[in-house]
């Protein structure tokens, strides 16, 4: 019998408000670019991959959650960019907040216990804005200031139309 697994990720979910803004500085970015757009509803900063996650597991990991105790803070993107070799459009920051870094640290701190480990990669935050982009160069747009106040975990579904996302639960930061 195949086990349950759900795809998961922690992230920064913006509210409706802070989705408008994203959404506004990814269409002047993406405005002479032909990559597929990622849906308004999609954006977001990955904290923390997951990836597929045993159901029973699933609590452990939202009490690892609960266990972080982080500042809030402000992110400003300021920056877009693409990564050539993955087609990745996205929205930056010219520099991580502290708050942020932490925030990560902690997350993963209280992650390993559950069996996860960060990536060895350095810690980018940005949001994904296009895909299979073919110019590097990135549109004008205007910075984008987020107050995030809280963290979420997100499941991840696949589908024809691409992925979508659905938040399982969200904790405040201090």
């Amino acid at each position: 019998m195949k086990e349950e697994v759900r795809r998961l990720f922690f992230a920064l979910w913006p509210d409706a408000d802070q989705r408008q803004g994203l959404a506004t500085a990814a269409r002047a970015v993406r405005e002479n670019d032909t990559g597929r757009p990622v849906p308004e509803e999609n954006l977001h900063v990955t904290l923390a991959f997951l990836g597929s996650v045993a159901k029973d597991r699933v609590t452990r990991v939202e009490a690892a959650a609960a266990t972080i105790s982080a500042d809030t803070f402000e992110l400003h993107l300021d920056r877009a960019g693409c990564w050539r070799r993955t087609g990745i459009l996205w929205l930056g920051a010219s520099s991580t907040p502290p708050a942020l870094e932490r925030l990560v640290s902690c997350l993963w701190s209280a992650l390993e216990p559950c069996g996860f480990w960060p990536d060895h990669r350095d810690f980018r935050p940005h949001v994904t804005i296009a895909r299979r982009c073919k110019k590097a160069r990135a549109g004008a747009f205007e910075p984008v200031a987020w107050s995030v106040r809280d963290f979420a975990l997100l499941e991840s579904f696949s589908g024809h139309r691409g992925a979508s996302y659905k938040v399982i639960g969200r904790w405040p930061l201090a």
